[in-house]
């Protein structure tokens, strides 16, 4: 039989809208069919979430839920965010050509997806530490959006994007938009760039130990990362951004 739906990736973190909130059922899956209807092939399933305490392993298909055959997402989007964390629902899979009833209890979802979507979009950012070697003062306390730069002062991209992100800043700053320079070198360089070279009016950060670079896989500079007002990463991209093309991406967050 041919199948119904295209197979592509897609992580299941069902909150409502497919925002970052809770609860979550915390699996991802490619769309696939099942008797004629919609079906759901568990590629993973993440440890901390109801679904894998219910039992649910990667190869199972979700072909139902609150006693319903899957036609639709929106079936089980609706039945998470129709409840809350510690409630449950039930959802129908396949195994092996066997059907079987799982009662999942919905769990918050953690801040840290990236063991379960091999990505750092989804996942929320950590908290910042006291590394702030410029313009710390100028944090927002709940901003609408951050960009955060990850950058280096060798890095001729880095030195283009730079004024591109001032001017960004400037523009949006009052809209709350916060941007914030990571970088790893040491404090001496980084003053020395700050003084000669540009001064970012953002807050700039060292990250001496890389930590945030190897948390979330930065490999390449610059690379900047888009997160919304709860700190959660939507978009991550690499190369230098035009002005036009970043204004594009923060619309729907600013605006």
């Amino acid at each position: 039989m041919k199948p119904l739906f295209r197979n592509t990736l897609f992580a299941l973190l069902l909150a409502t809208g497919f925002s970052y909130a809770v609860p979550w059922l915390g699996v991802t899956f490619k769309k696939t069919s099942f008797e004629n209807h919609l079906a759901l092939n568990v590629i993973g399933v993440h440890p901390e979430s109801g679904c894998f305490a219910a039992g649910m392993v990667a190869g199972d298909l979700i072909v139902g839920v609150q006693g319903s055959p899957l036609s639709d997402m929106s079936q089980i989007q609706s039945a998470v965010a129709g409840h809350k964390a510690g409630q449950k629902i039930k959802i129908e899979i396949s195994r092996e050509g066997k059907k079987k009833t799982l009662t999942v209890a919905l769990t918050e979802r953690p801040d840290d997806i990236s063991n379960l979507t091999g990505s750092a979009i989804g996942s929320k950012i950590a908290k910042f530490g006291e590394n702030f070697y410029k313009n710390g003062e100028k944090r927002k306390e709940k901003p609408k959006a951050t960009l955060l730069d990850f950058w280096a002062t060798w890095c001729g991209l880095c030195r283009k994007t730079l004024p591109v992100l001032a001017n960004i800043y400037n523009k949006y700053s009052s809209k709350g938009l916060e941007v914030i320079g990571i970088a790893d070198e040491s404090v001496d360089v980084l003053n020395d760039f700050y003084a000669h070279q540009h001064a970012s009016p953002y807050p700039l950060y060292r990250d001496a130990k890389k930590e945030m670079w190897m948390r979330y896989g930065i490999h390449a500079v610059p690379t900047l990362m888009l997160l919304d007002k709860d700190g959660y990463i939507k978009r991550v991209w690499s190369g230098a951004p035009s002005e036009y093309m970043i204004e594009q991406i923060l619309k729907d967050v600013i605006e």
